[in-house]
């Protein structure tokens, strides 16, 4: 059974999506499903691990990348080298991203997703420690949105050179 039909027959239609051709297949979930689906990723495609979360910002919307993957045998070399999966994508609404966090499935998804809200402003709801990584506390907005209009100063340093 493939990563794709394994979603599809745990979530139904959450799967909203499948692109299994190409170099970059994905299978796109509900965000309210992606907890759900790392554990099918987990439990039944023996995925063994969170390597990339990453955001992206599109002038319409949002969308968090999942990049799981497998070592060793159970991928499809002995080197050691991840194997990858397909990626699960999650699309998200530009005015308020939230979707859940993978922090308790996955130790990995702890600073990648302190780092995907730091800098594009995505909440992961339920993160342990939701507060920024990158930027100091204080910091107005988030530098890799679309919309970001960078400060001319900060503490009294001119950033406009």
């Amino acid at each position: 059974m493939t990563v794709a039909e394994a979603l599809k027959q745990a979530l139904g239609e959450a799967v909203e999506e499948v692109v299994d051709e190409g170099p970059n297949p994905f299978v796109r979930v509900k965000a309210q499903s992606i907890v759900e689906a790392s554990r099918v990723l987990k439990d039944q495609c023996g995925v063994e691990m969170l390597h990339l979360i990453s955001g992206v910002d599109y002038a319409d919307r949002m969308e968090v990348v999942y990049h799981f993957a497998t070592l060793g045998a159970a991928g499809s070399s002995d080197s050691g080298v991840p194997a990858s999966f397909p990626c699960v994508k999650v699309t998200l609404p530009r005015d308020n991203p939230v979707v859940p966090t993978l922090s308790g499935e996955w130790r990995s998804a702890n600073w990648m997703e302190r780092e995907t809200w730091d800098l594009l402003g995505i909440r992961f709801e339920g993160h342990p420690h939701h507060y920024r990584i990158l930027c100091p506390e204080d910091w107005v907005g988030h530098p890799l949105r679309k919309d970001y209009v960078f400060p001319t100063e900060y503490h009294g340093i001119d950033c406009t050179e």
